[in-house]
């Protein structure tokens, strides 16, 4: 008999943001990138529209940032930076127990913009940094989930390596 149940992921418990190994912002809000394969048409009884090998659109993330500080400072400057991202995660198992799971994801960017500071007597600045991606990685409970770097040619997910055949041939 089929194995009927997952493990149930909960809700975000924290989350950190490192900048080259030094901590810039806790309990913030990120966006992660979203992978988009670049389509092309194919001609098959009609148009069979299929992600092309290796292609992808650019990616992007965001971190909304509460104040004013050396860490958005930090985020901000029109550099290349390896920006890691920590949370944790409640998971709920089969037996009713519950584990608190580490999730990592490793990003190269550079910011896209310097953001209009928000700046209102009795409210906290929220500030959000949009940043360009070049390299994104993410680790879930220590097991890679996926690795995007598109300077390099590299598309793993799952362990799978998507562009292999076309670094082979370059």
């Amino acid at each position: 008999m089929a194995n009927l149940w997952l493990d149930l992921k909960g809700p975000i418990l924290a989350d950190t943001v490192y900048i080259n190994g030094v901590l810039v912002a806790k309990d913030v809000t990120i966006t992660l990138p979203a992978v988009t394969h670049v389509t092309a048409d194919y001609k098959a009884m009609g148009t069979y529209t299929a992600p092309m090998t290796g292609q992808i659109e650019g990616m992007e993330a965001a971190i909304t940032k509460i104040g004013i500080d050396k860490g958005l400072r930090s985020m901000v400057q029109l550099e290349s930076k390896t920006l890691e991202v920590r949370w944790a995660q409640d998971v709920k198992y089969a037996d009713g127990s519950t584990k608190t799971e580490g999730c990592k994801a490793f990003m190269r960017c550079v910011p896209k913009l310097i953001p209009g500071l928000s700046v209102d007597p009795g409210n906290p600045s929220e500030n959000e940094v949009t940043l360009a991606v070049s390299r994104y990685q993410v680790f879930v409970a220590g097991e890679e989930f996926c690795l995007i770097d598109q300077l390099n040619t590299i598309m793993r997910i799952g362990g799978v390596d998507y562009v292999k055949d076309l670094r082979s041939v370059l």
